[in-house]
C-alpha cells in the first residue's frame, strides 16, 4: 500500500475536485486505509483537502466541542407582602404565576406535564403537591383550576409567605381527529373533571379499576386514570381486544329469585325493570368457589346463563344463606 502511494502521480486541478475516485484508484476502501497513509505524501497529492479527509478518517475535528445548553427550567417564585392563609387570594397568586409560565411553555412550543407546587409557610415549613397530568396542557386557567381543586383537598397547616411553581416541560401534543369516531373530551376537560371528583368523594374513590392477583374474583384496586388513546380498541367498553364477551360486574351484586329444577336453574326473575329475567335456554355450571374464611367467608355456585330475553349473565348462589344473587352481565 504505502508503494502505490509514492508512485501515484500527483493530481491535477480537474482530480483535486473528485478526492474518493482517487481513492478508488489507489485501492483506498475503507477509513483505516486512508488513516494508514502517510499525511505529508497525501497532502502533496491532495492539497488541505486531502488533510482533512486524512484527519477526519483519524477521528480528529480541530474544531472545539460547543457544550450544549442546559435544559430550560419553567419556574416562578413570588415573595408575599404580608401573608396569605385564604384559598381566594392565593388564587390571584396562582394566576399570575402561571400566566407567565404558560407563556413561555408556548414560546417554546411545549407543554407541562407535571406541576410542582412548593409553599413556604410562616411557620418555616415547606407545603409541597406535585400533580401528574395525563397529558401535556399549557393553558394557564386549567392548570390553576387543578391547582386549587387540589388545595382544598390538601390545604396547608399554616399560612404562606413564599409561592413557587415549577411546570415539567414535555413536547406539545398533537392532536388529529377523526370524521369515522366520536369525539372524546380533552384532556384539559377530563383532568379537571378528576380533580373536582377527587375533592369531592376523595382520592381513593376515583380512578380506574385494576384487577387483583387473588383468588377471589371480584378483587381489585384503584389505579390513576390514564385515558387510552383515540381509536384503542375496547375503549367503549363493548367488547374486548380479542373480540370475546366482557363481563360488565355488579358492584353490589343483586338480590334475584331463581326456579331450580333438578338441582339446574331453569327461570330467572329479577326485582328491577330493565334487568335480565326469564326462562333459561342454556346453562353452564356450577362452578363452586370459597375463600377468606378468616374474615369475609364466601361460598358460591356461580352459573353463566342465556336468558329468552336476549341476555347473557353469570349468577350464583349463595351456599350459606341459599340466596342467588345476578353477579353480572356479558356484553
Amino acid at each position: 500500500m504505502r508503494e502505490l502511494e509514492i508512485v501515484a502521480p500527483a493530481m491535477n486541478v480537474r482530480d483535486r475536485e473528485r478526492p474518493y475516485e482517487i481513492f478508488e484508484k489507489w485501492g483506498i476502501a475503507t477509513l483505516g486505509e486512508l488513516a494508514a497513509l502517510p499525511p505529508a505524501e497525501l497532502s502533496s497529492r491532495l492539497g488541505r483537502r486531502g488533510v482533512a479527509l486524512h484527519r477526519l478518517a483519524r477521528g480528529l475535528d480541530a474544531r472545539p466541542f460547543v457544550p450544549d445548553g442546559d435544559t430550560p427550567r419553567f419556574i416562578e417564585r413570588l415573595e408575599l407582602e404580608w401573608p396569605l392563609d385564604a384559598l381566594e387570594p392565593l388564587s390571584f397568586v396562582f394566576a399570575r404565576l402561571l400566566d407567565s409560565l404558560s407563556l413561555a411553555l408556548e414560546r417554546a412550543d411545549r407543554g407541562a406535564v407535571a406541576i410542582r407546587l412548593d409553599l413556604r409557610l410562616t411557620d418555616r415549613s415547606v407545603h409541597q403537591r406535585i400533580l401528574q397530568l395525563p397529558a401535556p396542557m399549557r393553558d394557564a386557567k386549567v392548570l390553576r383550576t387543578l391547582l386549587l381543586l387540589d388545595m382544598e383537598s390538601h390545604p396547608p397547616s399554616a399560612a404562606v409567605d413564599i409561592v413557587m411553581i415549577e411546570l415539567d416541560p414535555a413536547p406539545a401534543r398533537i392532536t388529529q381527529f377523526s370524521l369515522l369516531q366520536r369525539a372524546l373530551p380533552s384532556p384539559e376537560t377530563l383532568s379537571t373533571l378528576i380533580a373536582r371528583l377527587s375533592a369531592l368523594v376523595g382520592e381513593a374513590r376515583i380512578g380506574s379499576p385494576a384487577l387483583r392477583d387473588s383468588h377471589r374474583p371480584d378483587a381489585f384496586s384503584m389505579t390513576e386514570y390514564r385515558p387510552e388513546s383515540v381509536g384503542a380498541e375496547g375503549a367503549s367498553g363493548a367488547k374486548g381486544a380479542n373480540g370475546a364477551l366482557v363481563l360488565r360486574r355488579q358492584r353490589v351484586p343483586l338480590a334475584i329469585r331463581v326456579t331450580v329444577d333438578q338441582q339446574r336453574p331453569v327461570y330467572v326473575a329479577a326485582p328491577k325493570r330493565g334487568m335480565p329475567q326469564g326462562a333459561v335456554l342454556q346453562g353452564a355450571g356450577p362452578w363452586r368457589t370459597s375463600g377468606d374464611w378468616w374474615t369475609r367467608v364466601w361460598n358460591h355456585d356461580v352459573w353463566d346463563v342465556a336468558l329468552t330475553d336476549g341476555s347473557v349473565c353469570r349468577i350464583f348462589q349463595d351456599r350459606m344463606t341459599q340466596c342467588w344473587f345476578l353477579a353480572g352481565v356479558y356484553d
